[in-house]
C-alpha cells in the first residue's frame, strides 16, 4: 500500500520535501553551517504544514533520490547539500522512535508530537512546494564578477 493507513505513525511530511526545502534555504546562505541551522528549523515549519505521510520505504526512497539530485547538481560540499542535510536530521528522532517504540507523546520535537501538521488525504501542496524548491536550486547564482570594479558589494 503506498500510503499509510495510521497517520500516527512516524512518518511526517515527506522527508525529500524538507530535504529540497533545506537546501532551496541553504543556497541563500552565507555559510554551511548557517545552512544546515536553517535548514533544521525549516523542519519545524514544515511538519506544522498539513500532509499526507508515506510509508518508511517510500520515504528512503525518495529521500535518497532528492539528496542525490542535491549532491550530484549542488555537490556534497555545497550549502545547499548542508541544508538539506540540516532539514532532514529532525527525523532521525522518529527513527529512533521507532526502533525503540517510544510512544509519539513522549517525543522531543513539539512538530513531531504535540504541533505536527493535520493530515490529509491529498499531498499536492508537498508536491507544489517540491517543485517551488527545485526551481530554486535550479536559479542561477548572483555572481560578483565585475561587481566590485563598480562599487558594488557582493555576497
Amino acid at each position: 500500500m503506498p500510503f499509510s493507513r495510521d497517520c500516527r505513525g512516524y512518518e511526517g511530511m515527506i522527508a525529500a520535501v524538507h530535504a529540497l526545502t533545506g537546501a532551496a534555504i541553504g543556497g541563500r546562505c552565507r555559510s554551511r553551517g548557517q545552512a544546515l541551522l536553517l535548514g533544521a528549523i525549516s523542519h519545524l515549519a514544515a511538519d506544522a504544514l498539513p500532509h499526507r505521510d508515506l510509508d518508511i520505504a517510500r520515504e528512503a526512497v525518495l529521500l535518497a533520490g532528492a539528496l542525490g539530485i542535491i549532491g550530484l547538481t549542488r555537490g556534497a560540499e555545497s550549502r545547499e547539500f548542508a541544508g538539506a542535510i540540516g532539514a532532514v536530521l529532525p527525523d532521525l528522532e522518529n527513527v529512533v522512535a521507532r526502533a525503540l517504540k517510544i510512544p509519539e507523546s513522549r517525543l522531543l520535537l513539539p512538530t513531531h508530537s504535540t504541533y505536527h501538521g493535520r493530515k490529509t488525504k491529498d499531498f499536492r501542496a508537498q508536491v507544489a512546494l517540491s517543485l517551488v524548491c527545485l526551481g530554486t536550486l535550479f536559479f542561477p547564482r548572483i555572481s560578483c564578477a565585475g561587481g566590485r570594479e563598480r562599487g558594488n558589494s557582493c555576497r
